[in-house]
């Protein structure tokens, strides 16, 4: 038997130039190293039982590489797994394993040839500081096709991915966009007017809707935009509320049959670090983790941070104008996404990156109160903010209309959402009353929900939207 060591020496340490190594220990008839494998728990918030013939699956998959599908390096399959948590260990070779690369580990449950639940998150193990256990939480997917392959099973198909087409412009011919979709939830952006020498490129995390019937991506550069998912390849703009876009002009972004990622060009921030002759960049958007190209303004951005950190390999923030693109991999073949400095900004030591956007869960959220309809919700002066939260273990919603607190009760299969035995307080006050009263009908009407990205949406019986409210975190 064998087990994984990855040792990481610096200058001083028993391996030449910093090399980060993977050493096999093999150990003797003793038994006394366990077999290589990711161990993992499962769950999912819905209170629903899980069906006989469930089976549950879960992949460990090298995600390094951008511009190609991930990579299985293991996985396990259990039949009827039973109640939640669902218990898992993933065997793996560890030879396939680079303490330079990405891995994570993903999750579905299907039924036959429908896809029940499926993580949504990037669920990091075994490199760059992360271990060989994880907890995974599944979210309900609804009956979309399993298809036959558990790392790419989606209502968008294979990963990477890329969509283009011509929008309408309001002062120009048109906006080309490519939207390029990877299966660590990142995006390239680039928005290029067709009557202008005018470029837009952008980058961040994307996401689902709750209900995989929309795609949200959150940017560095520009506010969230929303798109219907037709079908695996065509994309529709929507508006800033996730409306279809009543026109007659054409919407659509359409999958290219080749996936060919721009290198985006924009102000980045993120964690650098420089150690034995080589630099590391981790962006904080999206959390991609590459290598600094020796060129352009990188010697600037070497100098500061030598000049600022206080500890060997520190990792220090830094904000530079850059690029991404694809360059030789420098341990073998293919190519690797890596940072070109274009300009070099400022290095701020003791900063660091906030955590990259994932979609919230619609339980144990504090979700405050933006739309009612099609008005905008503005708390006033000495008024309480309007919210809602829905609390997983009680089954119980509590909040507050702007003026009075209430709770009650609510029902959750999937995206069907009732409320029942409501209550509120019954102070008075000079501002918000109408507010608050529009509020407790809507909730009285709610049939189904919906989350994209950062918003939550309460919808009633033809899936109109009633409220909409965004999360907040830390509240």
């Amino acid at each position: 038997m064998y087990r994984c060591l990855i040792v990481n020496a610096g200058r001083n340490g028993l391996l030449p130039n910093g090399i980060v190594a993977l050493l096999l220990l093999v150990m003797g008839p003793s038994g006394m190293a366990a077999e290589n494998t990711v161990k993992g728990s499962a769950l999912y918030h819905e209170r629903i039982a899980m069906p006989p013939a469930a089976v549950f699956e879960a992949t460990l998959a090298n995600i390094s590489r951008a511009d190609a599908l991930a990579e299985v390096i293991g996985k396990v399959r259990i039949a009827s797994p039973g109640t939640p948590p669902i218990r898992f260990e993933i065997p793996y070779d560890c030879s396939r394993i680079n303490p330079k690369h990405t891995y994570s580990v993903r999750a579905r449950v299907t039924v036959g040839e429908r896809l029940l639940f499926s993580t949504d998150q990037f669920y990091p193990v075994l490199t760059h500081g992360a271990g060989n256990e994880v907890s995974l939480l599944l979210r309900k997917t609804g009956a979309v096709p399993a298809g036959n392959d558990p790392v790419c099973a989606h209502p968008l198909g294979h990963f990477p991915a890329t969509f283009t087409g011509d929008l309408p412009c309001a002062d120009c011919p048109g906006i080309h966009y490519q939207v390029d979709l990877f299966p660590d939830r990142v995006f390239f952006l680039r928005m290029t007017y067709l009557d202008k020498e005018r470029r837009f490129d952008d980058i961040g995390r994307w996401a689902l809707s709750s209900d995989g019937t929309q795609l949200v991506i959150e940017g560095r550069r520009k506010a969230s935009e929303r798109f219907a998912i037709r079908e695996a390849d065509t994309l529709v703009k929507l508006d800033l509320e996730g409306r279809e876009i009543d026109s007659e002009l054409n919407y659509s972004l359409r999958r290219t049959p080749e996936v060919a990622p721009i290198e985006p060009q924009l102000p980045l921030a993120g964690m650098y670090q420089y150690m034995a002759d080589a630099a590391l960049f981790t962006e904080c958007l999206t959390g991609r983790r590459m290598p600094v190209a020796p060129e352009a303004d990188n010697l600037a951005l070497e100098q500061a941070y030598l000049a600022a950190r206080h500890e060997l390999g520190a990792t220090l923030m830094v904000n530079l104008e850059g690029r991404i693109a694809l360059r030789p991999n420098m341990e073998g073949q293919g190519e690797q996404p890596t940072l070109i400095v274009d300009r070099f900004i400022d290095v701020h030591p003791g900063q660091s990156c906030n955590q990259p956007f994932d979609p919230p869960a619609l339980e144990d959220t504090y979700w405050q109160l933006v739309r009612l309809g099609d008005d905008v919700v503005i708390v006033r002066q000495q008024q309480h903010e309007p919210h809602i939260v829905f609390q997983a273990e009680s089954q119980r919603v509590s909040g507050s209309g702007g003026c009075n607190r209430f709770m009650g009760k609510y029902t959750l299969d999937g995206n069907n959402l009732t409320f029942s035995k409501l209550a509120t307080t019954k102070r008075a006050c000079p501002a918000g009353m109408d507010t608050e009263q529009a509020l407790h009908a809507v909730l009285g009407q709610v049939r189904s929900w919906r989350v994209t990205g950062q918003h939550l949406a309460l919808l009633g019986d033809d899936g109109g939207l009633l409220a909409r409210f965004k999360a907040k975190r830390g509240d």
